[in-house]
């Protein structure tokens, strides 16, 4: 079932500047699958969210968390972060497990825990979901690295996928679009203000190296907590109408994926 999102809806982070008309999305093609990406993302017009986990940029989601504050600020963050992981937890055991890791966090010179941040990443890498695109159809190298045509027995072919071209308008702004910012700078998060909205920010950042590729994104996160269950990423998906306007074949595309395409 598809849930409309209307204008009034909130969403996480808001781009207020000009939106570029086109957006494109390289799309790699196997045989076994080309029928489901036609009918899914070219004619029903859906588009899928990853988790930062499978992109391939291995420093997706970077930043640094820090405590800045006072000893009962900490100690009421951990109070809130407790009952937020586990309602189970009776009130004397949130008490004692958050002045216990209050006092670490205060040892360790007000740096999270190890496990701490490795639990933090392992979920911020499953419930954040991106889709991204770029404002660049003609990108011999993303064209290399995403459009590829996965042959059965001579292997990955560059160049041999497609791209998708979609218009953009202002509705795009209700999925969190945003261009990503590169830079090398570390972000930073004070985990006592609790700021959704410095968390997000993280998600549209990457480092310069990336620049060439003149990403946009659309962000959503999937309200759950580990142990996440075997279907979690089943309907990451958003479903954009009027979106497609043309499908851009690779230089090496198939004839025979073009003819299925266009037919």
């Amino acid at each position: 079932m598809w849930l409309e999102t209307k204008p009034s809806d909130k969403s996480l982070i808001t781009y207020s500047g000009e939106l570029p008309g086109r957006l494109y999305r390289y799309r790699s093609v196997r045989p076994a699958t080309l029928d489901r990406l036609i009918d899914s993302e070219i004619v029903v017009e859906v588009v899928h969210l990853a988790g930062l986990k499978d992109l391939n940029d291995p420093d997706e989601g970077r930043f640094v968390v820090k405590f800045k504050g006072s000893y009962s600020e900490i100690l009421d963050f951990w109070r809130a972060a407790l009952r937020a992981t586990d309602p189970t937890l009776a009130s004397e055991e949130v008490e004692a497990i958050a002045k216990s890791n209050t006092d670490e966090v205060v040892r360790s010179g007000y740096a999270p825990q190890e496990r701490v941040v490795a639990f933090t990443r392992h979920v911020i890498e499953h419930v954040v979901r991106v889709a991204c695109f770029t404002k660049l159809p003609l990108n011999y190298s993303m064209w290399s690295n995403y459009a590829k045509y996965f042959d059965p027995v001579a292997g990955p072919l560059d160049h041999g996928g497609i791209c998708i071209e979609y218009r953009c308008d202002d509705s795009w702004r209700g999925a969190n679009l945003h261009p990503v910012k590169y830079s090398d700078a570390l972000p930073e998060i004070n985990a006592i203000e609790r700021s959704e909205l410095n968390l997000v920010n993280t998600v549209y950042m990457k480092t310069k190296e990336w620049r060439c590729e003149e990403e946009w994104r659309i962000m959503s996160v999937i309200q759950s907590t580990p142990p996440f269950p075997a279907n979690f990423a089943a309907n990451s998906k958003i479903k954009i109408e009027n979106g497609v306007s043309s499908v851009i074949f690779g230089l090496n595309t198939p004839d025979s994926v073009i003819d299925e395409i266009r037919s």
